[in-house]
């Protein structure tokens, strides 16, 4: 049996170094982006890119993402905001 606290989702914005973010559906997106995230029941971990506050949501290349456990999802999101908010050297 499932409940509701078998997924969870995540947002946050964010603006990425020089070279913006790599897309499947658009290539390259810059400027303030919008990180989505979702750990489905299955243990796979769902992201999705967009300008923010835009309707239209990308892909970033790379993935499937697995996670061990699924109470990992607000680290790993936090991991990768912190990764693609780094500054560029």
């Amino acid at each position: 049996m499932s409940n509701a606290s078998d997924i969870s989702e995540r947002n946050t914005v964010f603006r990425p170094p020089r070279g913006g973010v790599m897309t499947k559906e658009v290539g390259v997106v810059t400027g303030e982006l919008e990180l989505h995230t979702r750990a489905e029941e299955d243990g796979t971990l769902v992201l999705r890119i967009r300008y923010a506050g835009a309707d239209e949501w990308y892909t970033p290349e790379g993935g499937p993402y697995r996670l061990y456990d699924p109470r990992d999802h607000e680290v790993l999101h936090d991991v990768l905001v912190t990764l693609l908010h780094r500054p560029q050297p």
